[in-house]
């Protein structure tokens, strides 16, 4: 039995359940099993806490530290060039916005804050505030960050009511008291202030169901409902221009907001959440399936992220896997698992198999567009069967 980390519901059973290990979202493995529970109440889907979760994200937590132009890919266009990720976001972000001139902006959560760093690159009238819970990104925001504008572990009782703006990037996803998160943001802005969440969308992006340190899955409804449970008002949810993603706008509120129903809503997210748990009792048992059935073959998988590291949890013990292929040219010529990462086109010849480790939702038309993967002799494996 839980309690919704949203609304505070009962949830008795979980919706979706597999053993250890449980994959996070920096393709590293806990010894846990990975569980899901769906709040009927609200709309909200959460996974099991995760051990030690303060120094997990304190010293373990090391994301895009590999380098310091270390970033992820967005899209790839059609000439094969490619928008990363924080570019993408920082044009959301000043669009959405759309701070008056000298606006105070703080980044909580900030990692290495590119994201910061590429608007005040655009607005250099912003004042660029950075908070975090590890010490390990601040070497990189050295030179552009002024000392007093950077915080670790706790804002400073300065920064009450201070800012008129706040972003926080792929992070509430993480946090084991989403509501709590927001209202210790909401502290630190004036009445009336902005805070823009970016967050995974699991509807649009359904192997976010099985991260294991993402602890919160939002849907249109829980999110609404843990904004105002906050103190804030929601004025934008952006679905469309960051696709698998939401970005929230919500505005400081000086009364308190009420907590409306939306029934239809709720019943929508929770429908949704449980077809996604489903289809991944479904993947687990028709990949397993596969794995057997491929034993001893040579197998590739294409995508070196989430969802192809939890195929490569699931087969690597039946299938000679040879190599990840990804498009990432920031993957490329490294290793994952072990294993190299190539390039799409560099797929051995002797490759008898491919697992295709994509959203489910767009893996089809995405390995239709390259034909040099369309060769005789080599079977596609499919999360879905």
């Amino acid at each position: 039995m839980k309690n919704c980390r949203v609304c505070g519901g009962v949830i008795a059973t979980p919706a979706y359940e597999t053993p250890a290990p449980a994959l996070t979202s920096i393709m590293t493995f806990l010894d846990i099993p990975t569980r899901v529970f769906i709040c009927d109440c609200c709309g909200h889907a959460q996974c099991d806490d995760i051990p030690d979760i303060q120094a997990f994200y304190d010293t373990g937590y090391r994301i895009s530290l590999n380098s310091d132009n270390h970033d992820q890919i967005f899209a790839v266009k059609p000439d094969g060039s490619v928008i990363y990720r924080t570019d993408h976001q920082t044009d959301i972000s000043l669009r959405l916005l759309d701070l008056p001139a000298g606006a105070t902006l703080l980044d909580y959560g900030a990692a290495k804050a590119d994201t910061l760093r590429k608007m005040t690159v655009a607005r250099p009238d912003l004042k660029a505030h950075v908070f975090d819970v590890s010490a390990d990104y601040q070497a990189a925001w050295q030179g552009w960050v002024p000392a007093e504008a950077q915080a670790i572990y706790n804002a400073p009782e300065s920064w009450k009511g201070f800012f008129d703006a706040a972003m926080s990037h792929f992070v509430i996803e993480h946090v084991a008291d989403p509501v709590g998160f927001i209202r210790d943001i909401g502290a630190l802005l004036r009445p009336g202030g902005l805070l823009l969440l970016s967050l995974p969308n699991v509807s649009a992006n359904p192997g976010d169901m099985t991260v294991a340190d993402h602890l919160n899955h939002f849907s249109h409804a829980s999110l609404r409902y843990a904004a105002a449970a906050a103190g804030f008002v929601l004025k934008t949810i952006d679905d469309t221009s960051f696709p698998g993603a939401f970005f929230a706008v919500a505005e400081k509120c000086a009364v308190p907001v009420a907590l409306f129903e939306y029934r239809e809503a709720v019943a929508e997210a929770v429908a949704r959440a449980r077809e996604i748990c489903d289809f991944w009792t479904k993947a687990t048992l028709h990949l397993d399936d596969a794995a057997r059935r491929l034993s001893g073959k040579r197998a590739a998988i294409y995508g070196a992220g989430a969802y192809g590291s939890w195929i490569c949890s699931r087969i690597g013990e039946h299938v000679e896997v040879t190599a990840f292929l990804d498009q990432n040219p920031g993957l490329q010529n490294t290793e994952h698992f072990g294993y190299p990462v190539m390039a799409p086109g560099a797929l051995a010849h002797d490759a008898e198999a491919l697992f295709i480790g994509l959203n489910p939702l767009k893996a089809r038309a995405a390995i239709g567009s390259m034909p040099y993967l369309q060769r005789s002799g080599l079977e596609f494996v499919w999360l879905e069967a």
